[in-house]
């Protein structure tokens, strides 16, 4: 199991306060075709370009890359193609002793 101590937060300054964080033995795993999906299309890509498609997400984070891992939070927000994907989500951690600040 991770060591919750593999993580570092460091503050940093710009034109708003935001933290860097760094994970350490903590694995995000999403799964977008089956019974079990962590993330779903909400608009569908323009014919043309491709651009535009959403999706929503609820992403595992686990302990480790096996598939009996645990999952200690998830990554939960949207992601837009826009010529690469663009990702926006929060981490919402569900094993208490993960949560630090």
């Amino acid at each position: 199991m991770a060591n919750p101590s593999n993580f570092q937060i460091t503050p940093r300054a710009a034109i708003m306060e935001s933290n860097e964080l760094n994970f350490r033995s903590l694995y995000l795993f999403h799964t977008s075709l089956g019974a079990n999906q962590t993330q779903s299309t909400v608009i569908d890509p323009n014919a043309t370009t491709g651009l535009g498609q959403t999706a929503v997400n609820n992403w595992a984070i686990c302990d480790s890359p096996s598939p009996g891992a645990t999952v200690v939070a998830r990554a939960q927000g949207l992601h837009i193609y826009a010529g690469n994907w663009q990702n926006t989500f929060s981490i919402t951690f569900e094993v208490e002793r993960y949560v630090r600040i």
